[in-house]
């Protein structure tokens, strides 16, 4: 199994690449004459982007892609805890390599996350929300039988889409320690005493969406892993 997981990394790395360089890339392409820097542009690069790497590597990780997602799966009992940690490693690490391309190629800063509003307690309460409505959509087509299988993509992306819509003015609309570390990590000190705001938001938001759609599932019967050929302990 362990040599079976190998791909699965390698496929949360990439695809956390995908999705963190995507947002990021934007932001820098903004010094250049005719980019789009507006909060809908951003808002729909990164929900394609989402959209695009859930249907390369959904069939080999599941897409994660977020560690908050990866515990709220595992929480539900839909990932095993052992992978939890592995997942986290490629799914981090692919931000920050994404982050860095990024600074390479259009200097460093942008795409970091800093919230607009001075209530802190806001900005957890936004990530939390956002989050929520992230988790509770990819939990119910991602590990529900009933779901289609051409659903996830579309419905997943588009939640990123309004996500981001809503909240970018005002946190960023990361829903993702991922997303918002790895430019963190390039844009100095204020990205990153922030950077709490982002990692507690996202779990708390996970957890509760997990949580609430075991409920109203219906049944054992309907449920499946994430990857569906990986059962939870």
């Amino acid at each position: 199994m362990k040599n079976a997981m190998l791909p699965r990394y390698l496929a949360e790395f990439i695809g956390t690449f995908g999705i963190v360089f995507a947002p990021v890339a934007l932001s820098g392409s903004g010094q250049f004459k005719g980019a789009d820097s507006s909060l809908m542009a951003a808002a729909w690069v990164s929900g394609l982007s989402v959209l695009a790497m859930i249907y390369t590597f959904g069939h080999i990780s599941a897409a994660h892609f977020n560690p908050a997602v990866t515990l709220g799966f595992a929480v539900a009992g839909r990932f095993p805890w052992r992978y939890v940690v592995p997942y986290w490693i490629a799914e981090f690490a692919g931000g920050i390599a994404a982050a860095g391309v990024a600074a390479l190629l259009f200097g460093a800063g942008h795409g970091t996350h800093i919230p607009a509003t001075d209530s802190l307690v806001r900005a957890v309460g936004v990530e939390t929300i956002l989050t929520f409505l992230l988790m509770l959509v990819i939990i119910a087509v991602a590990t529900d039988k009933r779901a289609n299988g051409a659903i996830p993509g579309i419905a997943i992306g588009l939640m990123v889409v309004v996500d981001v819509a809503i909240g970018g003015a005002i946190t960023g609309g990361s829903m993702n320690p991922a997303r918002s570390l790895g430019p963190a990590l390039f844009g100095g000190s204020a990205p990153l005493s922030v950077y709490w705001v982002y990692l507690v938001g996202p779990v708390i938001g996970a957890v509760i969406a997990v949580r609430l759609y075991e409920v109203i599932r219906g049944g054992e019967q309907y449920a499946q892993g994430a990857p569906s050929d990986i059962s939870g302990e």
